[in-house]
């Protein structure tokens, strides 16, 4: 009994039959074919494409909404079931076309070098690399929901959240990895000389991105920054907005984002500002005229320190008699803050505007730069008044 025809190829017969035209049949590369075959998974693609999209919309508008309040995670699960729509129905056609392990186009490309080994072909290479391109597309999805929706309800530490969302799509990433290779039907043994190839590119081209690599390793678990903390590098000054497995990206008060090696945050001095607790303390300079009286300039700059919303009462602000200066008496204002720690000039500027007013309502003088001048003997005061 002959087998009954898929739906799929009756389609095809059909069109060939009534468009004799779309029928003829192409050689290339040793291959049969018609155009009716290009044409219907080409339009199949297109309402496969327009059918997930209409899925992802009703999803994000009319369904999670009521559930999940994070517009990012919509959209993550929106993607994730456009996506899942569109791999299984090109699973679908892919097997409906017969492009299986028997194909023509199924070549050798690493033979078996012993006996009862497998040999590597093309639909195997290609098959671990659309697994681990899905592997690593569920893992960051996955990362993504499980920071937003799990971890953030027991902790409000960004930075921590974020390394564990790392460390546990770098898991997924390991054992996923392992049982894609372990169940592709590859011996390891026949990817010998892949894997030296691979050790010797690493070893000589691939050195950097190994060390940024295991750097950021040490990042994630050793912790000396974190997503959410504000830290300098060299000139650099910026929030830490992300840590990859390669370089962290740090956010400037510019809005300009620099991207990092994380090399770089291992081996050079970093300063971290919040690597203890956001509680830092700014001192602002002050310099008055000899004739004002230390203890009035005292309760002025308390004053304004203790008005201003974004100081700390606790600790306490207070102000030191620095020095005598060539012209001035010099104070400082110690203010402890945890608002301003990533805009410290905004905060001086805001205590430097209320000073300068407080002085001027008071006639606190400022003073200019003074020298005394002592001329040497010898001159005559006739002599220079005439000249």
């Amino acid at each position: 009994m002959e087998e009954k025809a898929s739906l799929y190829h009756r389609l095809i017969d059909f069109i060939n039959f009534k468009v004799p035209l779309l029928g003829e049949e192409i050689h290339v590369l040793k291959i049969d074919f018609t155009v009716t075959e290009i044409i219907v998974p080409f339009v199949f693609l297109i309402l496969l494409n327009l059918l997930g999209n209409l899925v992802r919309s009703t999803l994000i508008n009319r369904i999670l909404g009521r559930y999940i309040e994070d517009r990012k995670t919509i959209l993550s699960i929106g993607n994730i079931a456009k996506y899942s729509i569109l791999i299984i129905g090109v699973s679908l056609l892919v097997a409906e076309i017969g492009l299986d392990y028997e194909s023509e186009l199924n070549f050798t490309i690493i033979s078996a070098n012993k006996e009862g080994e497998q040999p590597v072909k093309f639909f195997d290479l290609l098959k671990i690399i659309f697994y681990m391109a899905l592997l690593v597309f569920a893992a960051a999805k996955f990362k993504a929901v499980f920071v937003k929706q799990v971890l953030s309800r027991y902790s409000e530490d960004k930075g921590v959240t974020q390394s564990i969302g790392t460390i546990v799509q770098y898991v997924i990433l390991l054992i996923g990895g392992l049982l894609i290779i372990q169940n592709s039907g590859i011996n390891l043994g026949s990817l010998n000389v892949l894997a030296g190839a691979l050790g010797v590119g690493i070893g000589f081209g691939l050195q950097n991105i190994a060390n940024n690599f295991i750097s950021g390793l040490i990042i994630l678990f050793e912790r000396p920054i974190k997503v959410g903390d504000r830290i300098d590098v060299g000139t650099l000054s910026g929030d830490v907005v992300k840590i990859s497995s390669r370089a962290t990206t740090v956010n400037t008060n510019d809005n300009i984002s620099y991207i990092i090696p994380n090399s770089d945050v291992i081996n050079k001095q970093v300063v971290n500002w919040s690597f203890n607790d956001r509680n830092v303390r700014f001192r602002i300079p002050v310099g008055v005229s000899y004739k004002e009286d230390p203890e009035i300039i005292k309760k002025i700059l308390l004053e304004v320190a203790n008005k201003h919303s974004g100081i700390l009462k606790r600790p306490e602000p207070d102000v030191w008699f620095v020095e005598y200066g060539e012209s001035s008496l010099n104070f400082e204002l110690v203010v402890w803050t945890n608002r301003y720690i990533d805009k410290p000039k905004i905060l001086r500027s805001e205590l430097y505007y209320e000073i300068f007013a407080q002085f001027k309502e008071n006639n606190i003088e400022i003073p200019y730069p003074q020298r005394d001048l002592h001329l040497k003997s010898g001159f005559s005061p006739e002599k220079d008044a005439s000249e």
